[in-house]
């Protein structure tokens, strides 16, 4: 058995066909909880102050995000003898269970799982889980942050498959295709009838080989010939909000304001993140919304790496609690242009893991204030171990407590303005205040700094 390194900060989302050549919209990360949280009453200033929610509490066992501090559910007592009960129960499947006999390995399968479901979890989210050869593929992508394929993101509309992007520099792009065109056929098979994840896989393949895809553009159809090949799937991505003229999305007077979404933490993210903060400063950006709410996590020393980019050195970023060792306390190092300048920060209940690390980290050190849902207040790392025939079990190895000290787990970071979001998150090229009141309050934040 293989351990792969470094850490992980688990992405918990594994099983959607999205990673580069195919992403369903908006794919949920985990259920949605009660929005309401304990708040301080803090009001925003200015005119967007009506849109933070009022003081409320949840009740004990309202299922909102601090019932209970989130307490998974315990397991039930050990069985005595319970090797044996297994026996006993591998036989009577084996004679008498109705669409019987399984597997052996479908009947071990299910003990492994079995086993990791009396781990540490969290309601309705799988920490310690098993991954299946396509799952533990996906996870890899979301942390290397490349793939092999042809760089398009896929989505089924009305039993159409639409690409909803074109990742800048692969193949796709390269052939001349759009979002918006239809992807009517592969290698000359029908698309109508294939379920999405089929569909990923046909467009995937071995680096260097070709795949042809039936394309429709509005009326025009054709075939269109890609060679597969490594893809690097961005992290990262900002866009400008404001300049000094007025814009209808971003601050009418003033200095621009720069927008900067993180959807994962991989080997990459880093630097992605320095190159668009780059690009936004030459624009005359010197405020930035920094959006983590549809960030999963990732890997924990790319969360660290973003954290240094907005906190001064010497302080406190994370403590690491492994088993049986001290803790290690990790700090901040280095200087960036970025430390001293307003910023707000985005979050939500799909803000997980290594994101929270960087959004308390930034709120704990006063670089940024928090606008939207408590996140979900995932508390341990997890390594990846490489099984037999593709497969890895994510085992939760460590424990961590946040900048501010909390280490509860299923207690999140909250907001200091708790802003419900309303839809889903819009892609960054059509970002609108209109339709988005966690990003309008973070706008009006900024307007006073």
């Amino acid at each position: 058995m293989k351990t792969i390194d470094p850490v992980l900060l688990s992405l918990l989302c594994f099983v959607s066909p999205l990673a580069c050549d195919a992403q369903q919209s908006d794919p949920p990360l985990h259920e949605q909880r009660d929005a309401v949280a304990e708040s301080d009453g803090e009001q925003l200033p200015g005119r967007l102050a009506h849109v933070v929610e009022p003081t409320a509490r949840s009740q004990p066992d309202d299922g909102g995000p601090h019932a209970k501090h989130l307490a998974p559910d315990a397991p039930g007592p050990a069985m005595p003898e319970a090797k044996l009960a297994f026996e006993e129960l591998s036989t009577l499947i084996e004679s008498k269970y109705v669409d019987g006999p399984i597997s052996e390995d479908e009947l071990w399968t299910g003990a492994i799982e079995g086993v990791l479901a009396r781990l540490v979890q969290l309601p309705g989210h799988q920490i310690n889980t098993l991954l299946s050869p396509r799952e533990f593929e996906e996870l890899l992508v979301g942390t290397q942050g490349s793939t092999v394929g042809v760089g398009i993101m896929i989505e089924r509309v009305a039993d159409v498959v639409v690409i909803r992007g074109v990742i800048p520099g692969g193949p796709a792009e390269q052939a001349g295709l759009e979002a918006g065109d239809r992807i009517l056929g592969i290698d000359g098979q029908r698309t109508r009838a294939l379920e999405l994840a089929t569909v990923v896989d046909a467009i995937r393949g071995e680096e260097g080989s070709a795949v042809k895809l039936f394309v429709q553009r509005d009326t025009e159809e054709w075939t269109e010939e890609i060679t597969r090949g490594r893809v690097q799937v961005a992290s990262v991505e900002s866009t400008l909000l404001g300049d000094p003229v007025g814009d209808p999305v971003g601050d009418p007077v003033g200095d621009p304001v720069g927008y900067v979404r993180i959807t994962s933490l991989s080997k990459r993210t880093a630097a992605e993140l320095d190159e668009q903060l780059e690009q936004l400063e030459q624009q005359g950006v010197r405020r930035v919304v920094l959006d983590l709410r549809r960030c999963p996590g990732g890997l924990l020393e790319s969360s660290l790496e973003v954290v240094e980019r907005f906190v001064p050195p010497g302080r406190t970023m994370v403590t690491i609690e492994p088993r049986g060792r001290e803790p290690d306390v990790r700090v901040s190092e280095g200087e960036h242009p970025w430390q001293a300048r307003p910023l707000a920060v985005l979050v939500g209940p799909k803000t997980a893991s290594g994101a929270e690390i960087i959004a308390d980290a930034l709120r704990t050190h006063d670089r940024g204030r928090l606008v939207g849902q408590t996140t979900l207040g995932k508390h341990t790392i997890e390594s990846i171990h490489e099984l037999p025939d593709g497969w890895a079990v994510k085992l939760s190895v460590s424990r961590f407590a946040f900048a501010s000290g909390e280490r509860a787990q299923g207690v999140g970071v909250r907001p200091d303005f708790q802003i419900p979001m309303t839809g889903q998150l819009a892609p960054v090229r059509d970002l609108a205040t209109g339709s988005d009141p966690v990003l309008a309050a973070a706008m009006e934040l900024l307007r006073t700094q």
